[in-house]
């Protein structure tokens, strides 16, 4: 008859033994004997009501009920695990510095600080909303300790958030004019240099007619028709048009999006936390972009 209670000590004991392929092997883990262990699957399959291993030569098969467990196993000792982990971060402490694109600061901003903030009320955050060249010299000089980053490539120390198209953006009416007005950011910025690339490649006339240091004013132009502009669609006004990839203007490429931490002796556990919630919660919106783009 099975019980109403599976034991953690147990379940990690079967994970180990399955994932080690031996009995053995996972008493060495564990640091205890392998008869141990052997009584501590006996226990089990006695808890359970099902044999959970038959023997194969020398070696340990799962049944179909060991298999059928293995996988609730699994999911029980990582919800434990979730739950002790946010049970002690939740008294985390000190200051964690955190530098965005002005593109994440409506959709995805409001959300990381409200979560991180809810788990971890005594960590005070401090936020940076620029330009990538300005977060990464700050970064650089240790006055950020977490930046959110698009490129082209992905850097070896980066944590992958997603990945996305670049895209023109603009009135279509405008876009279908010779040379094509190009609302434009200062250099360096990435944007412009993969937009740029692909009109000189493509032999596609160009002029500017606005060269912008913010994204606000960027997009003031581009809803007032005074040119075609090159953006991913994260972040993008509602009464701002993505062009149709058929619309007569060169395809553009994918670019990354990623975190960037500062090059610490030891990162923080409040920066450890904060990079987690950061990475979710751009993830889930990259997903959801993708999700509209395919209807």
């Amino acid at each position: 008859m099975i019980t109403d209670v599976l034991d953690l000590d147990l379940l990690r004991t079967f994970v180990l033994a399955v994932d080690l392929g031996s009995f053995a092997r996972a008493a060495e883990h564990v640091s205890r004997s392998q008869s141990a262990v052997s009584l501590q699957m006996q226990r089990l399959e006695e808890l359970t009501g099902h044999q959970l291993f038959v023997k194969q030569g020398r070696s340990r098969e799962l049944t179909a009920s060991g298999e059928l467990l293995a996988g609730y196993a699994r999911r029980l000792l990582k919800l434990n695990d979730e739950a002790i982990a946010a049970l002690s971060t939740r008294q985390l402490a000190g200051t964690v510095r955190l530098g965005m694109l002005t593109d994440f600061s409506e959709g995805s901003l409001p959300q990381v600080l409200a979560r991180f903030a809810e788990q971890h009320p005594r960590v005070q955050m401090e936020i940076t909303i620029d330009r990538q060249v300005v977060l990464q010299q700050k970064l650089q000089s240790g006055k950020l300790d977490l930046i959110v980053c698009v490129g082209p490539q992905l850097p070896e120390n980066a944590v992958l958030i997603g990945e996305v198209p670049l895209r023109w953006i603009g009135n279509k009416k405008v876009a279908q004019q010779s040379p094509l007005p190009l609302l434009l950011f200062e250099p360096p910025c990435l944007f412009r240099a993969a937009g740029l690339a692909a009109l000189e490649k493509s032999g596609v006339a160009w002029k500017p007619v606005l060269t912008a240091s913010n994204v606000a004013g960027m997009w003031a132009a581009a809803r007032a028709g005074l040119g075609v502009t090159i953006r991913t669609q994260i972040g993008l006004p509602a009464d701002c048009k993505l062009l149709p990839a058929s619309g007569g203007l060169p395809a553009l490429p994918h670019i990354f999006v990623f975190l960037l931490t500062a090059p610490p002796k030891k990162t923080s556990a409040p920066v450890l936390r904060l990079t987690e919630i950061v990475q979710e919660t751009l993830s889930g919106e990259l997903k959801g972009l993708q999700s509209r783009r395919k209807k």
